[in-house]
């Protein structure tokens, strides 16, 4: 690391962190470095311990918990650890967003952060969580990023969605500022056509990114394209993937482009990172200080469902420790993952790890030109719209054009309309978009509601 990024990684942000913000995430992430070589009965033991302080507020004080404790016939008490969390019913995507006031806490926490997903499952959720798990989840993200290298100061490349729609002049120029100390770079993945991939490998060339991020699809074409054209002109740079599955074959091509360091997160916005990739390379390591998550089977097993079997696929549920301000316990996040066999790394990290997370592999549209577009487009933007739309589905059809259906909520009006028009305007020229509302979006064979559908 050069003299500027030692000064931000031991000076400013530090000094940033503890004493202008006032915020504990270093010395979260303190804890954390030196949790992550615990034996597993010990991690397992202070889980044990977080989840049960967590159920005794949950049903003291959220009447959302208060209700199913109620219904399942339990008390706090008579679940003791993680393995007995099974007593209790899995929270649905639609049990969470019809009880969303009454999974706020009525005391002992306040909600300070409002957020809402990105709904890749077409049905946005609107959430939140106190400062407590906010920085918890801030020391975890630092934590899991650094076993592929990152450290606060270095110079990296974000090959991500875009921000919310209509920020104000004065929100971009202090977030572009911020960036700047950061030495973060960023790049909108949504448009991938060749003129905006080789944009993005001019970038990499004059920036000299340390280390890249990206979505996941979207580091892949941006490899594909680089192999392809020979554009190559520097060593390893290590790769974080994130919001969608990396798949075998987009690893291999990223390894061609960007060297053999890539590592595959995965994460929700509802908890944020869940699980990381070690430079072992063999499964993702779970969050277990922050989360604990579950891959569960509910096929006929009621609504509790069953651990799922060693390489059986099964539904991630999550339960957030800190979280006090709106909990989520046994969340089912709509993604499928198959756990890892027991045992420690050969990282020597005893946390559980996931073989392959099977959820959120998102279609790729095609705008008039024929340049790839990422599906996750439309989730980003309608994420900041939850208030306005319930559920949306996107559809593209054989002539490239696009039925954009919506369940609209009384809130959605002309300002929202002009916003949805923007955004494909802006990654989508020359394609025709329809708007429909609707009044409910079907589910599919599989069960879930197919967000980004393109006809072949």
């Amino acid at each position: 690391m050069d003299t500027y990024g030692r000064l931000y990684q031991h000076l400013l942000y530090p000094l940033w962190e503890r004493v202008v913000r006032q915020r504990p995430t270093l010395d979260r992430l303190r804890h954390l470095e030196k949790t992550q070589w615990r034996s597993l009965d010990e991690l397992l033991a202070v889980q044990a311990g977080d989840l049960r302080r967590l159920l005794r507020h949950a049903n003291a004080n959220v009447p959302f918990y208060h209700r199913r404790f109620e219904a399942a016939g339990l008390r706090p008490e008579q679940i003791n650890g993680p393995e007995e969390l099974c007593k209790l019913p899995i929270v649905t995507r639609d049990d969470a967003r019809a009880g969303v006031d009454e999974r706020a806490a009525t005391a002992g926490a306040t909600v300070d952060i409002r957020k809402s997903t990105s709904g890749t499952l077409g049905s946005p959720l609107t959430f939140g969580y106190d400062l407590e798990s906010e920085y918890w989840r801030q020391a975890i993200k630092l934590r899991g990023y650094a076993w592929a290298g990152y450290r606060p100061g270095l110079r990296s490349l974000h090959y991500w969605g875009a921000g919310a729609p209509n920020t104000s002049r004065l929100k971009r120029a202090k977030a572009n500022a911020d960036h700047a100390i950061r030495r973060e770079h960023y790049i909108d993945c949504g448009r991938r056509g060749p003129e905006d991939l080789q944009r993005v490998v001019e970038a990499i060339v004059s920036t000299k990114p340390q280390i890249i991020l990206c979505y996941s699809q979207a580091g892949a074409d941006l490899a594909r394209f680089v192999v392809a054209g020979q554009h190559r002109r520097w060593d390893t740079i290590p790769v974080i993937c994130g919001a969608e599955r990396l798949l075998p074959a987009d690893r291999a091509v990223m390894n061609e482009a960007f060297g053999p360091e890539v590592f595959e997160t995965y994460g929700s916005r509802e908890v944020m990172l869940m699980a990381t990739e070690c430079a072992a390379h063999d499964g993702l390591h779970v969050s277990m200080e922050n989360l604990i998550v579950e891959v569960v089977v509910r096929e006929g097993e009621g609504p509790t469902g069953r651990s799922a079997r060693p390489g059986e696929l099964g539904e991630v549920v999550v339960t957030d420790l800190h979280n006090f301000g709106m909990p989520f316990i046994r969340y089912a996040t709509g993604d499928l993952a198959i756990a890892a066999p027991p045992g420690a790394c050969s990282c020597g990290r005893a946390h559980p790890r996931l073989s392959t997370v099977e959820g959120r592999v998102t279609e790729t549209l095609l705008d008039a030109a024929g340049n790839r577009v990422n599906g996750l487009v439309f989730n980003v933007v309608i994420a900041h719209l939850a208030h306005a739309i319930r559920r949306f589905q996107v559809v593209q059809h054989r002539d490239r054009s696009i039925t954009l259906r919506i369940v609209p909520t009384a809130t959605f009006d002309a300002e929202i309309e002009t916003i949805l028009r923007q955004t494909w305007q802006r990654y989508l020229a020359g394609v025709a978009v329809t708007i429909e509302r609707v009044e409910d979006i079907p589910l599919s064979k599989s069960g879930k509601r197919q967000v980004v559908s393109v006809e072949r």
